[in-house]
């Protein structure tokens, strides 16, 4: 059960409805091209579904990084860590290529994105908020929670 609200977002609170109620655009290299070289917030998602926020100071960038794979990106790796139950150790780099890699990437194909501009000085802070406040399947505090725990020693 989620503790928190998106009225506790403030005045920020309509930036976070107009990502996610905003145009959602397939996660694929054929619709990343359209992206700048601009600042803000990236919130991916499944049909309905929100998985992950995350701020970027280069939304192409951001984007690509997460569709090719290939570099250390959290949300891939959380994808790995909760998908497919690899080690926090090793998620990040086995994220990023090889076998594991392949099959995030048939995932990733399936979900979309949206983005919104925010104040660059505060995208980080709202990126998390964000990801509080939803629950996000891969960067909220239920799956940081369970992360924790799994990682218990038996």
């Amino acid at each position: 059960m989620n503790n928190f609200t998106k009225k506790q977002l403030g005045k920020w609170e309509s930036i976070y409805d107009n990502l996610i109620e905003g145009v959602k655009i397939p996660l694929k290299e054929s619709t990343s091209w359209i992206l700048g070289n601009k600042h803000g917030l990236i919130g991916i998602f499944n049909q309905e579904e929100i998985l992950y926020f995350q701020s970027s100071n280069n939304i192409y960038k951001s984007v690509n990084s997460i569709i090719r794979g290939g570099v250390i990106n959290d949300f891939r790796t959380m994808i790995a860590i909760v998908e497919f139950n690899i080690s926090v150790e090793s998620a990040p780099l086995k994220a990023t290529k090889g076998p594991l890699a392949l099959k995030i990437d048939k995932k990733i194909s399936t979900y979309s994105f949206s983005i919104i501009q925010a104040p660059k000085l505060h995208i980080n802070k709202l990126s998390d908020a964000f990801n509080v406040v939803s629950d996000s399947t891969f960067g909220g505090p239920t799956v940081k929670s369970n992360v924790a725990l799994d990682r218990l020693p038996n």
